[in-house]
């Protein structure tokens, strides 16, 4: 990983902080939260594929918390779903097994799965595939 990249625990508690200001301060719906932070975090996010899987797994998380899924996030985890359980590095596990927590919450269905916009999918799929 190359040097002054946030950790997984550094994305994990931003993405906390963000989602509760976003939600509590300024009363974004957690779908407009999780896009508002992929958008403002694009260039940490395309940097490294590990950043990148992490932000989208822990905003997925945190909206399976909240009771709702954002269809674009379930839709890309499903389509990097091999990649992160390939990915190797220092904090590796610490991503893969909060992906297989990830799936067996999928499993249990206790949340709605929340549909969004042809433009904020366009929006997300953009910023996701943004290069250096």
């Amino acid at each position: 990983m190359e040097k002054n990249l946030p950790t997984y625990n550094d994305i994990v508690e931003g993405i906390k902080l963000d989602l509760d200001e976003y939600m509590n301060e300024d009363g974004f719906t957690i779908t407009q939260a999780s896009a508002k932070i992929l958008e403002e975090e694009w260039q940490d996010i395309n940097k490294d594929e590990f950043i990148k899987y992490s932000y989208l797994l822990n905003l997925a998380l945190d909206g399976i918390e909240q009771n709702q899924l954002s269809d674009f996030l379930y839709e890309k985890l499903k389509f990097y779903g091999n990649d992160i359980l390939k990915i190797e590095g220092n904090e590796s596990n610490l991503l893969k097994r909060d992906f297989i927590t990830y799936q067996e919450k999928l499993k249990e269905q206790n949340f709605d799965m929340i549909e969004t916009s042809v433009n904020t999918k366009s929006r997300i799929d953009y910023i996701l595939n943004q290069n250096k």
